[in-house]
């Protein structure tokens, strides 16, 4: 018995996203791109940055609000029966 290879067929057109879901994956975006700011090498003059705790624990709380909200919606478009 062999095993068949699986290929992606050429008529795959990928994921269809609501616009909610598209708004949610750009506000994750936005999100990470705050927490890479925060993480970016800083100069001796300002050597420290302070981020409350609570303000962190809500930038990922947000963040997985709108993956919870984006991967909810997403649905998968089949292709087409030849």
């Amino acid at each position: 018995m062999s095993k068949e290879s699986r290929s992606i067929p050429a008529a795959f057109r990928g994921y269809l996203l609501p616009l909610s879901a598209h708004e949610s994956l750009i506000q994750t975006r936005n999100q990470l791109r705050l927490l890479a700011q925060f993480t970016e090498a800083r100069s001796e003059a300002s050597e420290y940055i302070v981020i409350p705790p609570d303000s962190l624990s809500e930038l990922f709380e947000r963040i997985a609000t709108y993956l919870d909200d984006a991967l909810s919606c997403g649905v998968l478009e089949s292709p087409e029966p030849a």
